[in-house]
């Protein structure tokens, strides 16, 4: 099991929740760096790719709803941590926000898509992004203001 996805440390048990049951190698591709503006990471289980996991740096204002509509035009959704947090079964979005005198104003959008074979599950999505995003926010990945 990895201990991070696009550079990001996450607890093992709540990505488990999403992998399929039967597999025996898990690996993790990524392409590109938050740093540099986005990233994604493919979680593969014997070849297939079960989860998509993308963090991109964005003007601020969206809202999790508004991107998880929008990117994966999904309408019926449920919302976690006062609005930054929009899930279901199959996919969520969470948002960093970088506000501060210190810091570039932007927002932080991490989405995470569940493929097939991988499971669906509506409280292990809502788990893994509030755990991911934890996660995120303690590497204070916002930016200094120019």
């Amino acid at each position: 099991m990895p201990k991070a996805l696009c550079g990001v440390s996450v607890p093992s048990d709540a990505l488990s929740d999403l992998l399929p049951d039967s597999g025996e190698r898990v690996t993790v591709r990524r392409t590109g760096s938050l740093d540099d503006g986005s990233t994604v990471c493919e979680v593969e289980v014997d070849a297939d790719t079960v989860l998509v996991i993308s963090g991109e740096r964005i003007d601020a204002g969206s809202s999790a709803h508004d991107i998880l509509s929008s990117r994966l035009s999904v309408r019926e959704q449920k919302a976690a941590d006062g609005g930054s947090v929009a899930y279901t079964d199959q996919s969520a979005v969470s948002l960093v926000r970088c506000r501060g005198a210190a810091v570039r104003e932007e927002d932080i959008s991490t989405l995470v898509k569940v493929l097939k074979p991988a499971r669906r599950d509506e409280a292990a999505m809502k788990k893994f992004i509030r755990r991911y995003t934890a996660s995120l926010k303690e590497q204070r990945p916002c930016k200094a203001a120019s």
